[in-house]
């Protein structure tokens, strides 16, 4: 399978092309914190009956290299950079969940010709100007990190999802498992990238993205706030804003219709 490289960094990713049209629009999605690309589940496939789509597994998880150095939301972006190359894709549609939200900020940021659309899912702006993580969540991933990847992943999933889904849907722990079990992360995978979450901010530099953007979210949402989500929208000149009613974290997961339907009324858009 194919891998990018940004500068000794070793990238994996995929491109799926559309089922429905080759020439399709090309959708770049990212992951959040100790994500591969294997966790977007069903709604890659889903994706592509609309789009080309491309996913990679950010520097520290899945197939990815693992840098023993800290880095930063702005290497990431650039590794996203590096993969499009890579796939021979000038330009995207952006979509970023939690920390890939932050990444693919980053990338508007700095590749700002390259990003025709973004999508900024459950994430945060970072700094000052955001509204901070539960401490009850904040307590919950620090136990996990005590834990074996699979374990914490289970440990974790009441603040990723709503608990009425973890009741309704009793296969996704077990799929989590599976991938955690054949793609186990380090910790410190795992803790660089919390720690390159924890550093980002770009409250004073949002103002200055110009792509089309769409602010999504689930409104029930208990590691990173909606308000976060009101915040950016606020910030990003022209943004639109939208919530996912009774959606926890992780609403690709949770509500795959819908986070699929919000996303082709956005990007279906013809661009100005």
């Amino acid at each position: 399978m194919p891998h990018a490289s940004n500068r000794d960094v070793s990238l994996y990713y995929e491109l799926h092309r559309s089922s429905a049209a080759p020439a399709a629009p090309v959708l770049v999605m990212i992951r959040g914190l100790a994500r591969s690309a294997r966790f977007w589940l069903d709604f890659v496939p889903r994706m592509r009956r609309t789009f080309t789509v491309l996913v990679l597994d950010n520097r520290g998880v899945g197939r990815s290299d693992k840098p023993a150095l800290p880095f930063t939301t702005r290497q990431m972006a650039d590794d996203v950079a590096a993969v499009m190359d890579h796939a021979g894709v000038d330009r995207a549609h952006i979509f970023g969940m939690s920390l890939g939200g932050m990444i693919a900020m980053r990338f508007a940021l700095r590749h700002p010709s390259r990003t025709d659309r973004l999508v900024l899912g459950c994430t945060t702006m970072g700094g000052r100007a955001a509204q901070r993580i539960p401490l009850s969540s904040v307590a919950t991933l620090l136990r996990a990190g005590r834990l074996s990847f699979p374990d914490a992943l289970e440990y974790t999933a009441p603040i990723v999802v709503s608990p009425s889904f973890l009741r309704e849907r009793d296969d996704i722990i077990p799929a989590w498992r599976a991938i955690a079990t054949s793609e186990p992360v380090p910790l410190r995978g795992s803790a660089l990238q919390l720690l390159a979450a924890a550093e980002h901010d770009v409250s004073r530099e949002v103002a200055a993205i110009r792509a089309p953007t769409l602010v999504l979210t689930g409104d029930a949402d208990r590691l990173i706030p909606a308000e976060n989500s009101r915040r950016l929208a606020s910030a990003i000149p022209g943004s639109t804003l939208e919530m996912l009613p009774g959606a926890g974290h992780d609403f690709t997961t949770e509500q795959p219709e819908p986070s699929a339907l919000a996303l082709e009324r956005f990007l279906r858009v013809a661009r100005p």
